[in-house]
């Protein structure tokens, strides 16, 4: 199974692949979106079985009618929360002309994906938010053999210890896609104990405004002795998982 952490600048575009099927966990900004689907081109993704769009901020759904536009998509998951923004216009206007199933999905409910599968870790069942609510994300623990990835978007403190409180220790994971770019509001010191991570991989554009990583989750990181790569400095970043063993390679040199 690979897992690529496409260089989108300052957004999130996750791709999985394994066994003949694929998925994408976000699709970057509107300016990264012909990079998205050229991506997908190059390497003959010409399906997917999910594409997850884990809210509606556009650095996350930007290049969502890109993806939707350019290979077959089976299913979109979403969370059951609207944006009233051209980018979130487009993307919905695309996944109704190409009527492509869509669901909320809810904690506990678990997805299959060739030989791997995930499990949702948010939002939980019944949760509503109101129009433009923030910190909130459709979360999933990827599993592969022995292996598994957690990556939940924006999803910020709150978030978190509602999933620590649901899974507790079950969250453990090899790999830890840091909430929110690596912001202060997200990978609290109680989420990152229960996920317990070997490797930390944080999406964010090259001098952002935003600061992003903040000092603080690169310190909490270090204190718990993960090995951090960062697309501003790597570009795009690939896991590769046998079911026992993962192994990294970059677009750029450490």
């Amino acid at each position: 199974m690979e897992v690529t952490f496409l260089d989108v600048g300052q957004g999130d575009c996750t791709i999985i692949r394994t066994e003949g099927h694929a998925m994408m966990v976000d699709a970057g900004t509107n300016k990264a979106g012909s990079k998205v689907a050229e991506y997908l081109q190059e390497e003959n993704v010409q399906s997917l079985d999910y594409l997850i769009l884990t809210h509606p901020d556009a650095d996350h759904i930007g290049g969502g009618d890109n993806v939707l536009e350019s290979v077959e998509v089976q299913k979109v998951l979403m969370l059951d929360l609207e944006n009233d923004t051209k980018t979130y216009e487009e993307v919905i206007r695309d996944i109704e002309k190409y009527r492509v199933e869509k669901e909320y999905p809810s904690a506990g409910e678990v997805y299959e994906l060739g030989d791997a599968s995930f499990t949702i870790l948010c939002p939980q069942a019944g949760e509503t938010y109101d129009k433009g609510a923030r910190g909130v994300s459709v979360g999933i623990r990827l599993t592969h053999g022995e292996k598994s990835f957690v990556l939940c978007g924006d999803a910020e403190e709150a978030e978190e210890k509602k999933m620590v409180e649901r899974f507790g220790n079950t969250l453990e994971c090899d790999v830890l896609k840091c909430g929110h770019h690596g912001s202060r509001t997200a990978t609290c010191e109680a989420f990152l104990k229960a996920t317990d991570p070997t490797w930390a991989v944080i999406s964010c554009g090259e001098g952002n405004s935003y600061g992003h990583p903040h000092a603080e989750v690169l310190a909490r990181l270090e204190d718990e002795d993960v090995q951090v790569y960062r697309t501003d400095r790597l570009g795009t970043i690939t896991a590769v998982s046998d079911g026992k063993q993962i192994s990294w390679k970059s677009e750029k040199k450490p």
